[in-house]
């Protein structure tokens, strides 16, 4: 692929993030030109709604478009025909919007750009209707937000912020709690992108730019975080001195505090001495500590230390983190309480050391 070629992808792209919010107005009117009675059956969430997935439609149209994947702009519509589905939207309301994106779009740009655009919509049109019954229905159950999952990771390796916060926030509205987003959405992602760097797949700017969005949407799930009236003590979650990462141990505060712990997370690069006195006036009943780098444990161990020394003989220290993944039994070594390896397992071992107060 000629570089020549790829700048005219990225030029292309740019100008629909420019002219997304003229398009997704004019979208909307149209189709509710055409369908008034949309407002009767959706009210005023009609045009907000209208609005919303216009938008949503040109930021993956876009990313598609930037990267040169068809498919990823065809995953994207049989994901949005699902959802579609369980609001009661037939898919053919969907094909028909985003026929009109690709008209509004023709209508603005150069001939051999507004082709390039026509041959996406029509992709995406091609297969919503071959899918049919299948691309409306529930997913397997057995690995139900594969698809999900498939466009959240599309939209962090390609920088898009909101997209990737529309994709979790449309989970919530399916009924999903946040730590079920974070576990089934937000973790697996992550995995997945760790494992796309280790393999050399994408660059280190990437993976640190798609943990930077993934923290972005993380900030946004916590204001619907329900946290339980029933209290199960104080807790700190923390990084040591020379840990970098924090997406991990931020995710583990979380879903902890969702499950009924009053948690400082004091995030990472902490000076030991400082943790020391977030446990003095803290003291908590739990304290958790990451870290994602092997050359860490070591500082790991002289925190251990220092807490087991300096905190009450009850306090449980547990430890997470890719360092400990990949060493077998390290978390026994340095005297820790328990090793959690996901965020659901790490919620299973708080609740087995530490039951709930009677």
């Amino acid at each position: 692929m000629s570089g020549e070629a790829v700048g005219q992808r990225r030029a292309l792209a740019e100008e629909l993030r420019t002219q997304r919010e003229n398009i997704a107005v004019r979208m909307t009117e149209v189709f509710l030109d055409r369908h008034p009675d949309w407002l009767n059956r959706f009210g005023k969430a009609a045009r907000i709604r209208g609005l919303e997935d216009a938008r949503f439609h040109i930021d993956f149209l876009a990313g598609a478009v930037q990267s040169g994947s068809e498919s990823a702009f065809q995953n994207y519509a049989l994901w949005t025909a699902r959802v579609l589905d369980s609001r009661g939207i037939e898919p053919h309301f969907l094909i028909e919007n985003l026929q009109q994106a690709g008209t509004e779009l023709r209508s603005i740009l150069a001939a051999e750009d507004g082709a390039t655009i026509q041959r996406f919509v029509d992709g995406a049109c091609t297969a919503i209707r071959a899918a049919g019954s299948v691309a409306t229905g529930s997913t397997d159950p057995t690995d139900e937000l594969a698809a999900d999952l498939s466009l959240y990771i599309d939209a962090v390796l390609g920088g898009h912020r909101t997209a990737a916060l529309g994709v979790a926030l449309e989970l919530l509205r399916r009924g999903l709690s946040v730590p079920d987003v974070y576990t089934g959405l937000l973790q697996a992602a992550q995995y997945e992108v760790g494992r796309r760097w280790e393999l050399n797949e994408i660059s280190v700017s990437t993976e640190h730019m798609a943990t930077a969005i993934t923290q972005f949407v993380v900030a946004h799930l916590y204001s619907h975080l329900e946290i339980p009236d029933r209290q199960h003590g104080n807790a700190i979650i923390t990084g040591v001195k020379g840990e970098l990462h924090q997406l991990g141990a931020n995710m583990v505060a979380d879903v902890l505090e969702a499950d009924g712990w009053n948690v400082r997370f004091l995030g990472t690069q902490m000076p030991h001495n400082e943790i020391m006195k977030a446990v003095e006036q803290h003291e908590p009943r739990l304290i958790g500590i990451s870290t994602t780098m092997l050359f860490n444990l070591s500082n790991v161990a002289d925190l251990v230390e220092q807490i087991r020394a300096n905190a009450g003989v009850d306090t449980r220290i547990i430890v997470g983190g890719g360092a400990f993944r990949q060493s077998n039994g390290a978390w026994r070594d340095i005297g820790a309480d328990g090793l959690g390896r996901d965020l659901r397992q790490t919620v299973d071992l708080v609740r087995a050391l530490l039951p709930a107060p009677e």
